[in-house]
């Protein structure tokens, strides 16, 4: 009802008609009076025309109906009134104002019988630039009749009649049309000047600035007249067009302008609804010109009042450019906001032109908003400034990491070189002891008395290049992250007394003292990786014996504040401050001569301290140049329900006698284990080794038979080869799960990469046991799933274990040729099985030259690179064929 009665024109109902009342008389002091509230308004029918001459007025008015209200649409009505000119002034101007119409007819009577016809409005030329109204004539002190024909497709305000003096009126035409000229010119500028930085920067408030300015300019410019004057085009329907398309604009402009969707995303998406609801009235308002006012009133109010809302809450984030735009909108509203509570009869009514009120505030906002563009552009200069300074600090920044980066990766390169060469040194002098002696005995140059001694020379230096690899893939492990750590019950005492079981007498034979100093109370069984432990202190016990010439080696054991010290000193060299600083980095010696005299890969440290810090620890090292050093490793300390601190060494000796004790009486070591393995040679191998602990083993050869053992006896263990005929490890495990069977499964498997080993984790093997087979490890899992007691030092007697390695060296002709016939018809499947078969087994006799081929060949199987595998296998071969035949020279000596 509120948006009607502003629409809506209440005119009088009553007005008495000429004749009946006084003439309106027209002086200096009714310069500005609305003719139209004091005139008679009749309802026009559409055959109806203007009476013929003064004297038929009356008669004329007398069929009319009185015209109750204007409609908000289409239609046309008479206004009547009698005129008295008290002025000196002949020729004045009628001056429809503030309002457009499609055409108004006037008729000015005399009683004379002279009758004067103008015409105005959109559709008739008009005598005044940009503005209705008509030059007429009145005499001094004459009466006239005035009837005027309102015409047109819409009625949108009260209308608005004046009469002026024709001077007045020229200096009004002037001065608006200089106004209306100045407003349409900051648009189309401003518009076009915005465009222009678009295309340059492809900024798109920009863009969005220029279609807003040019949805305006098209908006505003009907209500002025300038199409029909112009251009000689008038229609009623485009009247609304660009202000129903303006919400849409405005909103896409300040969506972009304040960076809506960055900061109000919700404010953003509801403006953005309010201007797409405004576009789809569009073709309604084009139409229905009296429906698109209304639609156009209400759509770009709602977008005005969100617009300011959303403004001062930018504002009042601190965004700066939102002053400008909250000024611009004011600038806006307010002039628009008096337009329309004047029509409302809120405000008194005023002779203003309101429609050049609400186009100054509109000129006003684009030069306010421009403002606020630029202060946007000042402050992405601003930032841009410095992010370019950010930037070049970023840069620089960069510059000198990757000048470090390089430094270090020139560093590493060195130190990777003296690696190598230090490599070179450590494995080419044990292989010069292994290929020696081998080529010894099989030449004949060793005598058969001095045979055991060369075979041990040999397996010693072997154990020592095993160990150099084992460095080099530890340092791999742990630069790649993927070092892993064991943490079981283990007792801490059996774990030092391996090292000095390991390395006592080679110290001692060195003429070295050595001494073990345990600092009670101690505990006995504590939780941590053995095996990682053993390998630190011999390590840096090791390290001690290689640097120390005279004086002594000491391990002292002690637990400080939850903590487990273990303290190696030696009376050796010493170091310099300098040299300690990069004592743990991978690779490091102190200089060529170092490596030169005593040998190392200089990752023996490296690892240990990462292996320290891993178990919840460290390693300190303190030293002196020419006084020894003394390398400290502690160890977070953790006790299980079982520890016992002990106070002297004979509770120490009496807790290691008490666990010589098996668990079982050897009445009660009835474990029955089941293996399958395919190959006879391991398969009778590993037999001897669990005999040896008093089990009963029963095997079998493929997969298939697994599964019957498995559905005719019981077992307490089964061990697993992967790869075997008629039915692999895997598919075997699958049946044996499907019988309900719980026994422990140990996977035997010469893969030992481990997304491989946690491939056969996940498909339900218990754990899993690597070729060729560490005795110390498979004596401890055997013990661990069978829950009794082993020697860690269970070996097989060296007659037993030669007649097996001979046996299994008279089986490798046999395997000689199936693999030259694989290669000769390239049987590349054949051929991997063979090798894999080998690897496996070669490693088990302590056969290592054809173990490390076999390995290095399967590797090349795998990933595809047989390039050069012809000559692998030739070498393969070769070492195959010396193995044979050393092992003939043997059997004939």
């Amino acid at each position: 009802m509120y948006l009607l009665t502003r629409l809506i024109v209440i005119l009088s109902l009553f007005i008495s008609l000429p004749g009946f009342g006084e003439p309106f008389s027209y002086d200096t002091k009714k310069l500005d009076v609305n003719l139209h509230d004091h005139a008679a308004l009749f309802a026009s029918k559409d055959n109806t025309g203007f009476p013929d001459s003064f004297k038929t007025i009356e008669n004329w008015s007398n069929r009319l109906d009185i015209l109750p209200s204007t409609t908000l649409f289409s239609g046309r009505y008479w206004l009547v009134m009698e005129l008295k000119n008290n002025t000196e002034q002949e020729e004045l101007v009628l001056y429809p104002y503030n309002t457009v119409m499609s055409s108004i007819e006037t008729r000015v009577y005399h009683r004379d019988g002279e009758v004067q016809r103008y015409y105005t409005g959109g559709k008739n030329p008009n005598e005044f630039a940009f503005h209705y109204g008509n030059t007429i004539r009145l005499l001094p002190g004459e009466s006239y009749y005035l009837i005027t024909m309102f015409e047109s497709d819409f009625f949108y305000t009260p209308t608005k009649l004046v009469i002026k003096p024709v001077i007045e009126f020229k200096e009004l035409v002037v001065r608006e049309n200089l106004i209306m000229v100045l407003c349409f010119g900051v648009g189309i500028v401003l518009g076009l000047y915005n465009l222009l930085i678009y295309i340059g920067s492809k900024d798109t408030t920009h863009l969005y600035y220029a279609i807003f300015t040019g949805v305006w300019v098209f908006a505003w410019s009907h209500f002025f007249h300038i199409s029909d004057q112009l251009f000689g085009f008038y229609s009623a329907h485009l009247h609304w067009l660009g202000f129903a398309l303006a919400p849409i604009a405005n909103v896409l402009f300040y969506n972009s302008l304040l960076k809506l969707k960055e900061t109000h995303p919700n404010l953003a998406t509801l403006s953005i609804w309010v201007g797409v609801i405004s576009a789809t009235g569009l073709p309604f308002c084009i139409l229905f010109p009296g429906f698109g006012f209304l639609w156009a009133t209400v759509m770009t109010g709602t977008a005005l009042c969100l617009g300011m809302y959303i403004g001062v809450r930018c504002m009042l984030d601190g965004f700066v450019p939102a002053r400008y735009f909250v000024l611009a909108y004011v600038a806006m509203m307010v002039p628009n906001m008096i337009g329309n509570l004047t029509n409302l009869g809120i405000l008194p009514p005023s002779t203003l032109n309101l429609y050049l009120l609400g186009l100054t505030g509109i000129a006003l906002d684009a030069m306010l908003l421009a403002f606020a563009v630029a202060d946007k552009f000042r402050l992405t200069s601003e930032e841009n400034i410095e992010l370019n300074k950010n930037l070049e600090s970023k840069v620089l920044k960069r510059t000198y990491e990757l000048e470090q980066l390089a430094s270090e990766l020139r560093d590493a390169s060195e130190a990777k070189s003296r690696f190598l060469a230090n490599m070179s040194h450590e494995i080419r002098t044990p292989m010069t002891s292994i290929i020696g002696y081998a080529d010894g005995i099989m030449l004949g140059d060793i005598k058969p008395h001095e045979r055991n001694h060369a075979i041990s020379v040999i397996l010693q230096n072997s154990r020592h290049v095993l160990g150099l690899i084992n460095d080099i893939l530890d340092m791999s492990k742990i630069e790649a992250n993927r070092l892993e750590i064991e943490l079981i019950e283990a007792n801490l005492f059996q774990s030092i007394a391996h090292v000095e079981s390991l390395l006592g007498k080679q110290i001692r034979d060195k003429g070295l003292e050595f001494e073990l100093n345990y600092h009670f109370p101690l505990p006995d069984y504590v939780v941590i990786d053995p095996t990682r432990l053993r390998q630190i202190l011999l390590n840096l016990t090791s390290n001690a014996m290689k640097f120390t010439t005279v004086g002594k080696i000491s391990i002292e054991v002690r637990c400080v504040d939850e903590k487990l010290l273990i303290c190696v000193k030696d009376t050796g060299i010493g170091m310099a401050k300098d040299e300690q600083k990069e004592l743990f980095s991978a690779f490091y010696q102190a200089d060529s001569s170092t490596s030169r005299k005593y040998g190392g890969t200089g990752l023996g440290l490296n690892i240990s301290k990462s292996l320290a810090r891993k178990l919840d620890g460290d390693i300190d090292v303190e030293s002196e140049v020419g006084s020894g050093t003394a390398f400290t490793l502690k160890l977070g300390l953790f006790t299980t329900e079982k520890t016992r601190w002990l106070t002297s060494f004979e509770q120490v000796n009496q807790s290691q006698i008490a666990q010589e004790q098996p668990l079982h009486t050897q009445d009660e070591l009835n474990g029955d284990i089941l293996l399958a393995e395919d190959h006879s040679d391991n398969s009778r191998l590993i037999k001897r080794i669990l005999e040896r602990m008093g089990l009963n083993v029963t095997t079998v050869e493929n997969g298939q038979l697994a599964v019957q053992a498995v559905l005719d006896n019981e077992y307490d263990l089964i061990l697993m080869d992967i790869q075997m005929p008629v039915m692999d490890g895997e598919q075997a495990l699958n049946f044996i799960q499907a019988t309900g069977c719980s026994t422990p499964v140990i996977a035997l498997t010469a893969n030992t990469m481990r997304h491989e080993i946690e491939r056969y984790m996940k498909l339900g093997f218990t754990d899993h046991l690597s070729k060729p087979i560490d005795r110390a490890q498979f004596n401890q899992k055997v013990s661990h799933y069978l829950n009794i007691a082993v020697d860690d030092e269970l070996d097989l007697p060296d007659e037993e274990f030669e007649a097996l390695k001979q046996q299994y060296i008279s089986g490798l002709y046999e395997q000689k040729v199936q693999l030259q016939n694989q290669v000769k018809y390239q049987d590349l499947d054949g051929l991997s099985k063979s090798i894999h078969a080998i690897k496996g087994t070669a490693g088990m006799f302590d056969c290592e030259e054809i173990h490390q081929l076999s390995a290095d060949i399967d590797v090349c199987l795998k990933t595809d690179e047989i390039d050069d595998i012809e000559s692998k296998i030739r070498a393969l071969i070769t070492a195959m064929e010396h193995a044979i035949s050393q092992a003939e020279c043997d059997k004939a000596g």
